[in-house]
């Protein structure tokens, strides 16, 4: 059915995990029960604007993806690029329609990210590190439009400094993944760069620090004993595990399942954030 496509094109575990993510920032930043209505809005609201970059990052890479994923609704054929880029529209437009409900600095937030979306699809990604940068970046920015929504987003600092940090060493991780398609279309990504060697180093650098930023907040007594048990356990060794099953092996195969992986290890990072 047509419907499935364009729900595959949306990403349903990533568009999952952004509504998930905000609405737990929302929590984490002090959001009261009477704000429920308003901390389901900018998680929706985030889901959607988040899942139409997933839809204009599709439509621009649909070469690569013929090449690393040609399953996908774009390459195959299933849905086209005109369909596809109404499809984009509709969901950028439909979220940030619904941050008219929400505070003026959520509204700014939201619509920043969909300029930036668009812009590091279009020109961005293949900017050696930068695109990962601004990857990181956009979504330690779904932490700060949560706390932005309900008014306090000094409190989302942490999860968006632990969300940039984490996802600038996925996103390397996942550029290593697609070389072979991203060579052949002359992309410029960090591994054609600098060689996957290099770019493995990277990862490792921006990873290790997240071990190293997550001890922190328990040492200055930020958080408490559950989050340092949970983080440790739960974080950090998932993330050493991925660090030595990149280091012992490469393949696109393995490397696309520990940014998977990385990518659900973040969700067990906001729960022991809410513990602590």
């Amino acid at each position: 059915m047509l419907i499935t496509h364009y729900i595959t094109l949306l990403r349903p575990s990533n568009f999952i995990i952004t509504v998930t993510s905000v609405f737990v920032s929302c929590v984490l930043a002090g959001g009261r029960i009477e704000q429920t209505s308003v901390m389901i809005l900018a998680s929706l609201a985030a889901g959607l604007i988040g899942g139409g970059g997933m839809v204009i990052n599709d439509i621009f890479d649909v070469e690569i993806d013929r090449i690393n994923k040609p399953q996908r609704p774009l390459p195959s054929g299933a849905v086209s690029d005109t369909s596809a880029a109404r499809f984009y529209a509709v969901l950028s437009a439909v979220g940030l329609l619904l941050n008219l409900f929400l505070h003026s600095s959520a509204q700014m937030i939201a619509t920043g990210a969909v300029v930036l979306i668009f812009f590091y699809s279009y020109r961005l990604k293949s900017t050696p590190l930068f695109g990962n940068l601004m990857v990181g970046f956009l979504t330690g920015l779904a932490f700060m439009y949560g706390g932005a929504a309900v008014g306090n987003i000094g409190r989302a600092t942490i999860p968006a400094l632990f969300a940039f940090l984490i996802n600038v060493g996925r996103e390397i991780i996942k550029d290593m993944e697609d070389i072979e398609g991203d060579v052949k279309n002359a992309a410029t990504t960090f591994p054609i760069k600098y060689g996957m060697r290099a770019a493995s180093l990277a990862a490792t650098v921006f990873l290790l620090t997240v071990v190293g930023a997550t001890i922190i907040p328990y040492v200055t007594r930020q958080y408490g004993i559950n989050y340092f048990v949970l983080v440790m356990l739960g974080v950090n060794c998932v993330i050493a595990f991925v660090l030595f099953s990149m280091w012992k092996d490469a393949s696109p195969k393995n490397l696309h399942r520990l940014s998977t992986i990385l990518k659900y290890d973040m969700l067990v990072g906001l729960i022991a954030i809410y513990l602590g």
